[in-house]
């Protein structure tokens, strides 16, 4: 029974500071956009994708959506709190699901791409039921760079945040 609650604190721990952490990241780092109702450019993408191999789909979905959602929250954009918290939440559990922690480089990449597409796509609908047809199609493009961005980043940290995986996993093993 003892292991059990220390790996569901372990669990929850790991998952609110992933959640801390793609906050900051997307809090501290914005770009506004023009001609948007509050959206912004932001590097949360790349710590979602990073999350994956850290502590996995499941608890990275949670954290993204938290963590996500918080972020829209305290930058105003109150229209897409929700919105980006679903969308955000199932870019982390498609990528975890795609690309379990210890899968290769080209599995995680594949998963980080088809996780960008399910979040450009995600807020293309969003914002076409929202704000119409021509609003959805000006966000297009920054939806792309915002994919984009955080797969290269992603893919350019995958080599360090592995170890460190691997590190955090050893300690946590030995606790």
């Amino acid at each position: 029974m003892r292991r059990d609650t220390s790996r569901l604190v372990r669990d929850l721990t790991a998952t609110a500071v992933m959640a801390a952490l793609i906050f900051a990241v997307t809090w501290s780092v914005r770009i506004p956009l023009p001609f948007t109702s509050g959206g912004y450019l932001n590097l949360g993408d790349a710590v979602i994708y990073a999350s994956v191999c850290m502590i996995g789909g499941r608890r990275t979905a949670a954290a993204a959506a938290v963590g996500s959602g918080l972020a829209d929250l305290m930058a105003g954009a109150v229209v897409y709190i929700l919105p980006t918290a679903i969308i955000k939440g199932v870019m982390g559990f498609v990528v975890g699901a795609l690309a379990p922690r210890n899968s290769g480089f080209p599995r995680y990449l594949t998963a980080c791409l088809i996780g960008g597409a399910v979040m450009m796509g995600g807020y293309s609908l969003f914002e076409l039921a929202y704000f119409g047809p021509a609003y959805a199609l000006a966000a297009l493009p920054f939806n792309a760079i915002q994919w984009a961005g955080g797969v290269v980043i992603a893919a350019a940290c995958h080599p360090s945040v592995r170890r460190a995986a691997t590190y955090a996993s050893k300690l946590l093993d030995k606790g």
